[in-house]
């Protein structure tokens, strides 16, 4: 799905030297099934010598892809064919590309800058609450509920997203946002930690697996919360989480989108 958020022509191919090992595993692993795209990748990377190794070493797993798709690519590419190629891939890759430009995805990013943090404070009483922000990104919803939780930890697993928090924390002075490394599968903290767990385009790659860490770390009778941003996409409620216990608010965005936010209350 292209969402528009960069020109991938102002680009370098180089950016990718910014990406975590697990975007490079999805980059190089995930798309095994969409030709156009490998074979671009393949161009890409082989006239990107430094990239490709970058691959490699931060992502041993995917090596055996990325050697695959270089030795596939033609050789004697003239230079804009090359970029071509370069560009297809940036372009397919934009939602990762602004996860290494943080301003740049806070800017430009219509489910962050068209969001409004009542719609999260809808959901739940904030104040004083211990809260676990998911997946973090920027910071939209730790941010948001730091203006009334006691403390709020933002969970992050894209480090250049993690420092340009951490630079937000001290920029503005804000004492009760602590920023670490992790994922929706994988949260270091104990079980029964957090009074709220919430997220936001997160959950949905594995749902039994990921409702299952985030129940681990709520407390008993705390919530959990699905709060996605603001756009313009046409969406249907997610059965899989009804069916799981939760319940949904919906509304349609400034821009016309099809919002749902979702919400359950954890027994134990």
């Amino acid at each position: 799905m292209i969402l528009n958020w960069i020109n991938p022509e102002e680009f370098s191919f180089s950016s990718f030297l910014l990406m975590d090992r697990w975007i490079v595993r999805m980059i190089s692993t995930q798309y095994a099934g969409w030709h156009e795209f490998t074979n671009n990748l393949g161009i890409a990377l082989k006239y990107n010598p430094t990239v490709a190794w970058y691959f490699a070493q931060r992502s041993p797993e995917s090596k055996p892809s990325i050697d695959d798709m270089v030795a596939a690519a033609p050789s004697d590419l003239p230079p804009d064919e090359v970029r071509k190629a370069e560009v297809f891939v940036i372009r397919a890759m934009e939602t990762s590309v602004v996860y290494a430009y943080p301003d740049i995805m806070q800017r430009n990013c219509d489910y962050i800058y068209d969001w409004d943090k009542n719609l999260l404070f809808e959901l739940a009483d904030f104040t004083d609450k211990l809260v676990l922000d998911v997946g973090s990104g920027t910071g939209r919803l730790a941010f948001a509920a730091a203006e009334k939780a006691r403390r709020v930890y933002a969970s992050e697993p894209t480090d250049m997203l993690r420092e340009y928090m951490r630079d937000k924390i001290i920029r503005e002075n804000i004492p009760n946002v602590t920023v670490v490394d992790g994922t929706v599968q994988t949260i270091p903290y104990e079980d029964d930690t957090f009074d709220i767990v919430m997220s936001g385009h997160v959950v949905g790659d594995d749902y039994d697996r990921e409702i299952a860490e985030l129940t681990r770390v709520v407390k008993d009778g705390g919530w959990i919360i699905d709060c996605i941003g603001e756009d313009n996409l046409k969406r249907t409620v997610k059965d899989e989480l009804l069916k799981r216990g939760f319940e949904s608010f919906y509304h349609v965005s400034k821009t016309g989108g099809d919002i749902y936010r979702y919400r359950k209350r954890v027994w134990k």
